[in-house]
């Protein structure tokens, strides 16, 4: 038998999922750029209204407010070799799998309690 009528019929199908799928990444895009929008101006509105608080909590003695809001990270790829950070310069240097002097889960534990300010507590 050919293999042409099978194609034919796959083929189809595999072009008309590709394009659900952009219509669907197109719409989820459009929808994502739209909050991101009303998120801005919100965060501005909020910063105002944080300046207001703050000047009338001034004025009648009251303290002042903090913004709660957590700051966010932009997840990255990780690199595919380890890093070490090297002397004063403090410049990652790519680190030997295995090599000593790479860091190992005791360090990585060491380093996320001193990024997160929880060293020697």
């Amino acid at each position: 038998m050919s293999d042409a009528p099978e194609t034919d019929a796959v083929s189809p199908s595999i072009q008309t999922w590709l394009s659900q799928g952009e219509q669907l990444y197109a719409a989820a895009l459009n929808e994502f750029r739209a909050l991101e929008s009303q998120l801005d101006e919100l965060e501005q509105k909020l910063a105002a209204k944080q300046v207001e608080v703050n000047q009338i909590a001034q004025i009648i003695g009251k303290p002042g407010v903090e913004g709660t809001r957590r700051l966010s990270a932009q997840l990255t790829p990780a690199p595919m070799a380890a890093t070490v950070i090297d002397g004063p310069s403090r410049l990652p240097v790519p680190a030997a799998q295995g090599a000593p002097g790479a860091p190992n889960s005791s360090a990585n534990a060491t380093i996320a309690r001193a990024l997160t300010g929880k060293f020697g507590r």
